[in-house]
């Protein structure tokens, strides 16, 4: 339901539940990206990643599921306002994902300067670098997971209706 336009009909021979599994499996390559890019120890660019990774992931999905925008030809004027809210709910768990990888990574700085020894502050880089990166990993999945499910109700609603109308 984040989409401007939601269709009355889609292809009807698209199995709906295979491109679910394939869209989950296309979310967790993607968020082995955004976890990689969490290691590299460079001031935002995991942020910049993430924002790249899902602003092509998204459209991907859609257009599997058949709601890409070329794919819609009706206009819902009702859903807009979903759209929004929707968009609001995923910035502000994006937002979540950069306060939370900052807060991790800061916390552990100040907890290994003041209570590990100096051989073992050594490794707390390291760490800190693979907790932003489980974390990255798993609210990149959590996103596009959500996303993933949004798509498939919708579609699956769709093929439903156009099946009863069919009858």
């Amino acid at each position: 339901m984040k989409l401007d336009k939601i269709p009355d009909r889609i292809d009807p021979s698209l199995d709906l539940d295979r491109i679910r599994n394939e869209c989950l499996e296309l979310t967790k390559k993607r968020a082995y990206y955004s976890a990689g890019a969490a290691v590299i120890p460079v001031p935002f660019l995991d942020v910049v990643i993430d924002v790249g990774i899902l602003s092509q992931l998204i459209p991907e999905i859609n257009a599997r599921f058949g709601l890409a925008p070329e794919q819609i030809s009706v206009f819902d004027p009702a859903t807009k306002q979903v759209h929004w809210n929707e968009l609001r709910k995923r910035g502000i768990e994006f937002s979540g994902l950069v306060v939370a990888r900052t807060a991790v990574k800061k916390s552990l700085n100040n907890v290994a300067a003041k209570v590990i020894t100096k051989q073992v502050t050594k490794f707390i880089p390291l760490g800190g670098q693979l907790v932003a990166a489980s974390l990255g990993y798993f609210v990149m999945k959590k996103i596009a997971e959500a996303h993933v499910e949004d798509c498939y109700r919708t579609a699956k609603n769709i093929q439903q209706k156009q099946i009863a109308q069919s009858k």
